[in-house]
């Protein structure tokens, strides 16, 4: 009869228990990575919506103070002699930089709504 030696099977159930230990560890820190990366992108998300919101506005006060230049130049030439073909140029540039600077207070709005739906989901 062979004798069986105690350390053989406590050897093999420390092993086990080892990698048990290991596979729990290491899904526990995959899992915990996983919500970090979550959690950044998110972030990162609302920092590149802040970015876009930013340059939007430079954006947008460069277009309205081109349209408030060509609304004040309209109004001075509209009554000076010969001028009025001018003054009309001047009013057409004014309502298209109008428009774009609606435009972008558009697409400004829009970010505003993303970014603020973006926070109330992950708060």
């Amino acid at each position: 009869m062979k004798k069986v030696s105690i350390k053989k099977p406590f050897f093999i159930t420390s092993i086990f228990f080892m990698s048990l230990l290991v596979v729990f560890t290491s899904t526990k820190s995959f899992v915990s990575s996983k919500m970090i990366s979550y959690e950044y992108s998110w972030q990162k998300e609302i920092k590149n919506i802040d970015n876009k919101i930013e340059e939007l506005e430079k954006l947008k006060r460069g277009y309205k103070s081109e349209s408030i230049k060509h609304k004040n130049q309209a109004q001075r030439l509209q009554f000076q002699n010969g001028e009025l073909q001018t003054a009309k140029k001047h009013w057409q540039l004014a309502d298209e930089n109008s428009r774009i600077v609606l435009r972008i207070e558009k697409k400004i709005d829009e970010l505003k709504i993303q970014k603020k739906e973006i926070i109330s989901k992950n708060s």
